[in-house]
């Protein structure tokens, strides 16, 4: 009976697991200047309907005095507020905060298309101390992203 059921779901795999794997793609962002280095990547669905997984990555900031896990930490799901990969672009928030003393460090990362899988734009790095709403430290620059 065992080997009944195995020849046919083994056969379904076969037909199957080459579409599956052919329907993820990825997307991936770098910046390095003098402001930020920040690597992401993730993979998602090609059509945009299902989650991100495997998502990793770093932020790093390169100016002023924060402490060490908010001047530079991991990106993960806790932390990746906000994605968007599709054909108008790239768009990622990506978040960290203390509570006592308040102060939070917030990536926004605005891309358009520029060629097939490529991506071009802008990021804001915004630190916020204090439990103030005003970010108190504002910096921009350019990134570039990938997507297949």
């Amino acid at each position: 009976m065992m080997r009944r059921l195995v020849r046919p779901i083994a056969a379904f795999g076969f037909l199957v697991l080459p579409v599956l794997a052919h329907a993820t793609g990825g997307v991936w962002c770098d910046v390095d200047d003098a402001n930020l280095g920040f690597r992401f990547k993730a993979v998602s669905s090609r059509d945009g309907t299902g989650g991100w997984f495997g998502i990793e990555g770093h932020v790093e900031t390169r100016f002023g005095k924060l402490p060490k896990h908010l001047a530079r930490f991991e990106i993960g799901d806790r932390n990746l507020t906000e994605h968007w990969w599709g054909p108008e672009g790239v768009l990622l928030n990506v978040q960290k905060y203390d509570e006592e003393p308040f102060a939070s460090v917030r990536l926004t990362v605005v891309t358009r298309p520029v060629d097939e899988g490529v991506y071009e734009g802008t990021y804001a790095l915004r630190i916020t101390a204090d439990g103030g709403d005003e970010a108190y430290v504002t910096k921009e620059g350019k990134v570039s992203c990938g997507g297949d």
